[in-house]
């Protein structure tokens, strides 16, 4: 890249284009480098506080990324006649043009979540993630094999290819030459460092399978829950959609000996429940949908546990208490909700998920749900509701996410 034409002025059409191309790849390696941060788990659970900066300056790159296609539009046709001869370049133009057009408008969609239904919200991430993945290394192995050092590399192998003796073509000797083998080498070599990434993002967006039978769930617990007849068969018909696994902390390691749950503070009657106790308390089932403030949703979701309601009238509320904190068995993450809120009649502690025991990884084995909030509010290992007389702001809320965590 010749970094003196970025800030040249009076270019003719083919230095314009050349500059163009230039912002173009440095803002979206910017994008990508910023998506994939957000993407990963580990930059989650090791820099939590600076989570949301960084989701605001994926915002801002995707904005600024439009302009320098907003000043090649009206450039288009006229570039589009100097390619009349040369198939792979249109063909390379249009792809590209495809990927940008849609990362700009589900980035858009996503980032006005908060307006749009939730079923938009998930066609959109999935669509932001699709173009990702086949954008991001087809862009890589575009830079790699048009840049200097590997047209270079690519003249000496062809120097090398005119010494050597001429072959005969034939249908069983196919030519394939030093500088197409060098090509596929590459191709090969990016697209072998995203199967991963990639695999463990295609597997919860379209493999459907039961988290139980698969073996996810490592919490041990003894008895295990008896469903509900509404649960089995689930009366919401089983799930529509997978649950993406997020964690600030390593995930709790729980069993029914060092588990206990707790309702405390402003209460009239403190109580502490171990898993033989807590496992025989009635129970209620509801069907309801899961939506995350990253924009995926599952639907239809049949939940079975105790209405937080239930809980806190069991407890005793006494009339100085205005809010309930939730604590997870992490020991890290908490979150709040006014008690006109909590006293909502879906929400829940949940025991089973579609008469199933809800994974380890989906916050089992009791976690809160809150369907009409964005899921920063349904916390997972739930252990302890203390009753408070003040506002606690909880941990995303400390980092950034909005406290009015209502979903559309």
């Amino acid at each position: 890249m010749n970094l003196k034409i970025l800030f040249q002025r009076n270019l003719h059409f083919g230095k314009k284009l050349i500059q163009l191309h230039h912002y173009n790849a440095i803002l979206f390696f910017l994008l990508s480098m910023t998506g994939l941060l957000l993407f990963s788990s580990a930059f989650r659970s090791t820099f939590p506080s600076i989570r949301v900066l960084m989701k605001d300056l994926h915002i801002w790159i995707g904005v600024i990324i439009c302009i320098p296609l907003l000043v090649y539009i009206p450039e288009m046709k006229k570039h589009v006649k100097t390619l009349s001869k040369k198939k792979n370049n249109r063909v390379n133009l249009r792809f590209i043009l495809s990927i940008l057009i849609l990362l700009i408008i589900s980035g858009f969609l996503l980032t006005f979540h908060r307006v749009t239904p939730p079923i938009v919200s998930s066609w959109a991430l999935l669509i932001h993630d699709v173009a990702t993945w086949i954008g991001l290394p087809y862009v890589i192995y575009h830079s790699m094999t048009r840049s200097k050092w590997f047209k270079k590399l690519e003249k000496r192998i062809n120097k090398v290819e005119i010494k050597e003796e001429p072959m005969l073509i034939e249908d069983g000797n196919p030519i394939y030459k030093r500088r197409t083998f060098l090509r596929s080498l590459s191709g090969s070599i990016i697209v072998s460092m995203f199967l991963p990434v990639i695999a463990r993002w295609f597997q919860p967006n379209f493999v459907s399978y039961s988290e139980k039978s698969s073996g996810l769930n490592r919490n041990q617990f003894s008895p295990i829950p008896s469903p509900n007849a509404k649960s089995v068969p689930p009366i919401g018909g089983g799930r529509k959609g997978e649950f993406r696994y997020y964690t600030i902390t390593e995930i709790p390691k729980l069993n029914d000996e060092n588990w206990s749950f707790t309702i405390d503070g402003l209460v009239e009657k403190k109580s502490t429940y171990k898993w033989n106790q807590f496992v025989h308390l009635e129970r209620d089932v509801q069907v309801s949908d899961f939506h995350c403030v990253t924009g995926w949703s599952v639907y239809s979701v049949t939940w079975e546990g105790i209405p937080l309601r239930t809980l806190l009238k069991q407890a005793g509320i006494k009339k100085e208490a205005k809010y309930v904190k939730f604590y997870s068995a992490d020991g890290v993450y908490t979150s709040t909700l006014s008690l006109d809120h909590a006293m909502i009649d879906d929400v829940m502690v949940a025991v089973l998920i579609d008469g199933e025991q809800i994974t380890e990884k989906n916050g089992g084995p009791v976690r809160l749900i809150v369907p009409k909030m964005y899921a920063y509010k349904s916390v997972k290992w739930l252990n302890r509701i203390e009753l408070i007389d003040y506002e606690h702001i909880g941990y995303w809320e400390k980092r950034g996410y909005s406290q009015d965590a209502w979903v559309n």
